[in-house]
């Protein structure tokens, strides 16, 4: 479910920002978009968009406000909000492999 939204926010930017979509191969985290026709902020928001989209559905879920760091880390964790707190995981994971592809 995470790694569907992941994408879903991607393919909507892509479709919002007029680019021409080439492919799209998800694996969970590790996902892989060609998309051409943006070049500098928009490539920024692109790639960005799948965690944010993950971001605001932990936030409708329940949130994580009232969940412990510690439970957020612990896969083994009993959760309030398990929805949340996986799209939590997944928005962060992702960020941070985003990040390594722009630089």
């Amino acid at each position: 479910m995470a790694a569907m939204v992941n994408v879903l926010g991607q393919i909507i930017t892509a479709v919002l920002f007029t680019g021409n979509v080439e492919k799209f191969i998800t694996a969970g985290v590790f996902s892989s978009a060609e998309v051409t026709n943006l070049g500098g902020l928009k490539t920024i928001l692109f790639t960005f968009s799948g965690p944010i989209t993950n971001f605001l559905l932990s936030k409708m879920a329940g949130g994580v406000e009232f969940v412990s760091t510690a439970n957020i880390v612990n896969p083994f964790a009993v959760l309030k909000h398990p929805l949340a707190v996986i799209n939590l995981r997944f928005a962060v994971v992702s960020f941070l492999l985003g990040l390594c592809q722009l630089l």
